[in-house]
């Protein structure tokens, strides 16, 4: 019987086929009707329930601990070895060939890695009283490496993931927004992140063209993740009010992005790259509608034409999708037949 995670990936492969062209939509809807995953029920509830109980009495006993020894270094050293040994256990359950473990082992690995941070965190401000920029460097430097080195050491894109949020984090991350395209953040250097992530989504088309598939699926988490943060940086630097001086220049350079990632996706049949310009292209048009546009018309008029504006918008990416598939397609037979 093919268990769940072999469903799982089965789906994933489909969409991507899919999306690609390599298959038509009828044979994708009757293989996602096969491999179809059961939803998620009663019995997924009560366990998620019994994790988040077993995760709250885990920070009440480290509480305690932490009292009790009156001493930070103590509770940042039994923090550290608890953290040790979580996220060894975490990726023991997770290379459990029936995948019996497989949401459970992502749980306990997130908190060891987390809990290592904080116990490294906490001695160095603590103990050490540094101050507060050195250690958010310093404990950076002690955990996101060793969280990659543990994802490729154990082949887990999981974790990868997670090293990858991580780091990003670690450079900077926006915290909320509110409306009229302005927002507030807590990003130390926007251009800084739009270019490590831009260095994340070549490392993941190196992972792709030249250790796949030694390296599994890691290359579509690093093209994911930096895809993301590279076109949210984009968008950022378009509108914060921190950069008005070089709005135009970013609005341009965000648009040429996204452009781009659409004919490089199409050229290159990867649905990932494709769908990430097509969805960053759209937010562009829509962000600069509304700031020409929101103090200018009514609510309905708004929402109407804004509405009219992505439906034609999607079409028009649609077609040119398609377009640059069939050239794709059209050099790809002429080489072959050429050869």
């Amino acid at each position: 019987m093919t268990s769940k995670q072999v469903k799982q990936q089965l789906q994933q492969d489909l969409a991507l086929w899919h999306a690609d062209g390599l298959i038509e939509k009828s044979a994708y809807e009757l293989l996602s009707q096969r491999y179809e995953v059961s939803q998620f029920g009663l019995v997924g509830v009560v366990k998620y329930c019994g994790i988040f109980g077993g995760f709250c009495a885990f920070l009440g006993l480290m509480g305690l601990i932490s009292v009790i020894s009156q001493s930070v270094a103590l509770a940042a050293l039994i923090g550290a070895a608890i953290s040790i040994a979580l996220t060894w256990g975490g990726l023991r359950l997770a290379d459990d060939v029936q995948q019996r473990y497989a949401a459970s082992s992502k749980f306990i690995v997130t908190l060891g890695i987390a809990l290592w941070a904080s116990a490294v965190g906490g001695f160095l401000s603590e103990v050490l009283h540094l101050d507060h920029s050195v250690v958010l460097i310093f404990t950076g430097l002690l955990t996101i490496p060793l969280a990659f080195y543990l994802a490729y050491q154990r082949h887990n894109t999981y974790l990868l993931i997670l090293a990858l949020l991580v780091l990003f984090h670690w450079v900077g991350s926006w915290s909320a927004m509110f409306g009229r395209s302005s927002y507030a953040l807590s990003i130390q250097d926007p251009k800084m992140m739009s270019v490590v992530a831009l260095i994340a989504v070549a490392i993941g088309y190196g992972h792709e063209r030249m250790a796949y598939p030694a390296t599994g699926r890691f290359y579509q988490a690093w093209q994911s993740v930096g895809l993301v943060y590279l076109n949210m940086s984009l968008l950022i630097l378009s509108v914060w009010h921190h950069y008005q001086e070089e709005t135009v220049f970013w609005v341009f350079a965000f648009s040429i992005a996204t452009v781009v990632q659409i004919v490089a996706g199409a050229r290159l049949h990867t649905g990932l790259l494709r769908g990430f310009g097509i969805t960053f292209f759209g937010i562009n048009l829509f962000t600069r509608f509304h700031e020409h546009f929101w103090n200018q018309l009514d609510l309905g008029s708004y929402l109407a034409a804004g509405g009219l504006l992505l439906l034609v918008t999607g079409a028009l990416m649609e077609v040119i999708s398609r377009s640059l598939n069939q050239a794709g397609n059209s050099v790809q037979n002429t080489g072959g037949g050429a050869a």
